[in-house]
């Protein structure tokens, strides 16, 4: 069983940022102003290793150690690329140039638009542009780079790459073609291209990709508001803000509905399972955000177990964790002032039983 945890790389300044959000943004800049909402709403969040920046080699030889520690496989960098503009790359590179940092690792393009949705104006900042023929060849080319690093995860002699929205993409049977022809002239036997499953039937026959990961939360909430009261949860808040009352959702009930789910899935595509630690993006979004409540390392725990049961089941070598460090969304396997190190200790106690 292999465990890769999305990654996020916006933890460092970047010109377009500076430009869009101020002077000196990075993701951290979000979190440390969050404040609770509501009776018991833990926040803000603090990382126990602190307010790190990831292009410092050290930060992330720390996670490699930790992952490593704990028994996930790898990391799945979010990857943004738009007609040759890049952003965030600059992590991703310095792992690449850094060979003594124990990571493996894959990109998983975000191919999605960027929009100042955080303060509810929906200002469009940079439009995800796709190109032809030649943008194929000069995305391959740059992802070669590091394709070719050993420590890149690769599936039966193909690196593997996944694809948030696959069917954003014009031709993309097409491109998916161009680059197992560029991969086989490199000495591959071609590319692993896995896209994202948000919903339980999205159509997914029509695209030539090798397999299909569920994304989790999403498909835990699918269908999620007919099996949940919301209304009778939100009379039982109490806003610390007048009038404040973001999408309270319950961690069990989703986690519940993750399992049922992810055990019914169908597909003639290999299946990648997902999971996911929590989630509260109150610190983007503030009383416009959403909460699943109720999280802890007991229940993660009890319900990652069940999960691996289905992959045993099923022969399903993959689960993709939502997330390694996306602190402003409450998803992160790193450890926190309050929990520590028990999301991953419960993934390594889970993994240890399922090998005796």
């Amino acid at each position: 069983m292999k465990i890769i945890a999305y990654y996020l790389p916006q933890f460092h300044e970047i010109e377009e940022n500076n430009l869009w959000w101020g002077k000196g943004f990075t993701e951290w800049t979000n979190l440390k102003k969050a404040h609770p909402l509501y009776k018991n709403h833990k926040q803000p969040v603090v990382p126990l290793d602190g307010y790190y920046n990831l292009l410092d080699p050290d930060t992330m030889k720390r996670q490699a150690e930790y992952a490593k520690d704990y028994g996930i496989y790898g990391m799945a960098f979010y990857h943004y690329w738009f007609d040759g503009k890049m952003l965030l790359e600059k992590p991703a590179e310095m792992l690449l140039r850094n060979k003594d940092i124990d990571m493996k690792y894959m990109f998983f393009w975000a191919n999605h638009d960027w929009i100042k949705s955080w303060d509810g104006t929906k200002k469009l900042l940079q439009k995800q542009v796709y190109g032809g023929k030649k943008d194929w060849d000069a995305h391959f080319a740059y992802l070669r780079n590091f394709f070719d690093d050993e420590r890149y995860i690769k599936i039966d002699n193909r690196p593997a790459i996944g694809i948030f929205m696959i069917s954003a993409i014009p031709d993309v049977n097409e491109m998916i073609e161009r680059w197992n022809v560029l991969a086989k002239e490199c000495g591959f036997d071609g590319v692993y291209v896995i896209e994202s499953a948000l919903k339980m039937s999205e159509g997914h026959d029509k695209f030539k990709t090798d397999a299909v990961v569920l994304r989790q939360p999403n498909i835990g909430m699918f269908r999620y508001c007919r099996v949940y009261n919301i209304s009778k949860r939100i009379k039982e808040l109490q806003p610390i803000i007048p009038g404040c009352y973001p999408l309270i959702l319950s961690y069990k009930k989703v986690m519940e509905n993750l399992i049922k789910n992810s055990k019914n899935y169908k597909n003639s595509k290999t299946i990648m399972l997902g999971y996911f630690t929590g989630w509260d993006n109150t610190s983007r979004h503030g009383k416009r955000g959403s909460v699943i409540e109720g999280k802890n390392p007991e229940l993660f725990r009890s319900y990652f177990s069940k999960l691996l049961k289905i992959a045993e089941e099923r022969n399903i070598e993959f689960i993709f964790i939502n997330a390694w460090n996306e602190w402003c969304e409450g998803m992160f396997l790193e450890p926190d002032d309050e929990t520590k190190f028990e999301y991953l200790q419960a993934i390594k106690e889970v993994l240890n039983e399922k090998n005796r």
